[in-house]
């Protein structure tokens, strides 16, 4: 099944090359791509990997007492992306994964994935990050309203990784 059957007009990125083209990132796409093939309908997506514990380390002296004199950083302590993800008619979430069927409840899932992202500038992928052993820890459909202003059926996601390597 194609990602966008309907035809639609392409949008034409900015000219990075441009001597007068923006310096910030105000246009980009991202491609979340598993086994080969682009989840498609991605509505956000969020990786955290950065925060971690740490320890203050005081001394007993009479010029900093009970003032911290240093901070000892430790163990990063969170690999989960956050993401959305309109649903598709016989295309939901795990098949859109590469997984067999649709799930009962996430027992279901018995083996990790990975999940392959790849930021545009423009036409060119700027840059690319592996996920590696993405495993679901919350899986969700919104909730179905007959007063919705919009009756789309959104899946939103939380996913935990054992590692991201940056591949590009």
């Amino acid at each position: 099944m194609p990602i966008n059957p309907t035809p639609v007009a392409q949008v034409y990125p900015l000219d990075y090359t441009h001597p007068n083209a923006p310096t910030i990132k105000t246009w980009h796409g991202v491609s979340i791509v598993v086994n080969g093939k682009i989840i498609g309908r991605v509505q956000s997506w969020n990786p955290k990997m950065f925060a971690r514990t740490g320890a203050h380390v005081y001394e007993l002296n009479n010029l900093s007492f009970g003032r911290a004199v240093d901070y000892v950083p430790g163990k990063n302590n969170d690999y989960t992306i956050s993401a959305t993800r309109l649903e598709m008619w016989d295309n939901e979430f795990e098949l859109a994964l590469g997984f067999p069927a649709v799930w009962s409840d996430l027992i279901d899932q018995d083996h990790p994935f990975t999940m392959h992202e790849h930021t545009m500038k423009g036409n060119t992928i700027y840059r690319s990050w592996v996920y590696y052993g993405c495993w679901f820890t919350s899986r969700v459909e919104s909730a179905f309203e007959a007063e919705s202003d919009s009756p789309k059926v959104l899946a939103t996601a939380e996913i935990s990784f054992v590692s991201r390597l940056k591949t590009l």
